[in-house]
């Protein structure tokens, strides 16, 4: 009799322990959700980013908000980190993700405000079209959706994040947030999640306090919660069509408005140690490529000149400080000349 009310008094509590465990889980969840609601109202992935079924996210527009540790940071009508579009001025547009959107600066020490200045004179603006996160399937997404708003489109400039942008394209979900997909099929782009859910499992694991710990690939738990959530990811050489294919058409985008694409691939600092096999392959593709109004800027080549400098340059592994976004954009303005008359 002893021995049986020991296992009854023992069972009574572990599952007091479970449901007391369920419950503390439970509240901290609550917790959590309504701690960081108002910052997943206007911070989806990165600052100035909310929820977007078709694009995963996208900016924010008409918002000036002064972010801790990087100053000023604010968006026009259109969500873009830059001035309204002046109609009257010939127009330079910047594609890219959070190296070209400014990630870390305040709103004057970006690239593209720093190549507007340069241009200005001319009779130039520059608009910032990059959003922070982005892969190459959300580029071609967003300047599609808003290229039709430029009346005097000159060129657009491509900055690629050559760290990782290859592996994000390659995927439906990218810093723990699901994104759109694009796979190939006979020869042609397929979309194949035109209307992702704010609340689908991916975007609820992300957020959760305990979950968003484990994905995306945080052990067999994390695999476990990938499985669970649809994630799907494409094998390195599918990735590589599908990136091939969405050059394609961005190139057609701008040509389709008598425009002209120069394609910058912006390296990580660790590719001055050894370049990554995705870097070698952006250069590979683009180095091979020879197409009207397209020209090329492989941009590590520049700053070997700099490699002293690295510390000054970069602001981590990938992004630029003011320095090194000045850098660029006098890059960028030097490759323009050489490649055009437009200057």
């Amino acid at each position: 009799m002893k021995f049986r009310a020991l296992t009854i008094n023992i069972l009574i509590s572990l599952v007091s322990i479970f449901f007391c465990t369920i419950l503390l889980i439970f509240v901290l969840e609550i917790r959590h959700y309504i701690k960081n609601k108002q910052y997943l109202n206007q911070t989806w992935h990165d600052p100035n980013t909310e929820f977007d079924p078709e694009l995963g996210w996208s900016p924010i527009p008409n918002r000036s908000i002064n972010y801790p540790g990087w100053g000023e940071l604010s968006s026009n009508s259109l969500g873009f980190r830059s001035g309204e579009i002046d109609q009257n001025k010939n127009q330079i547009i910047i594609l890219g993700d959070s190296v070209a959107w400014g990630f870390g600066v305040n709103d004057t020490e970006t690239l593209p405000y720093q190549l507007d200045k340069i241009v200005s004179p001319l009779g130039y603006q520059v608009s910032n079209l990059a959003v922070s996160g982005y892969g190459i399937d959300q580029y071609y997404l967003f300047l599609k959706k808003h290229l039709d708003k430029f009346n005097k489109l000159k060129i657009l400039v491509l900055v690629i994040c050559t760290h990782n942008d290859l592996a994000s394209t390659g995927s439906n979900f990218c810093y723990g947030k699901r994104k759109p997909l694009f796979i190939k099929k006979e020869g042609d782009l397929i979309l194949t999640n035109s209307n992702i859910k704010k609340h689908c499992l991916r975007n609820l694991f992300s957020n959760s306090y305990f979950l968003g710990n484990y994905l995306p690939y945080g052990g067999t738990v994390g695999k476990f919660l990938s499985l669970v959530a649809g994630d799907k990811l494409l094998n390195e050489n599918e990735a590589k069509e599908v990136s091939n294919l969405l050059f394609q058409k961005i190139y057609e985008l701008v040509l389709s408005h008598n425009a002209k694409l120069l394609v910058v691939l912006s390296p990580a600092k660790t590719d001055f140690i050894e370049k990554s096999d995705s870097l070698k392959w952006f250069e590979y593709v683009f180095k091979n490529v020879k197409q009207d109004g397209l020209s090329f800027l492989d941009y590590i080549e520049i700053l070997k000149n700099n490699q002293r400098e690295l510390g000054n340059i970069y602001l981590d592994n990938g992004h630029f400080t003011k320095t090194g976004n000045l850098l660029l954009a006098k890059t960028i303005y030097k490759s323009l000349q050489e490649e055009s008359t437009m200057f």
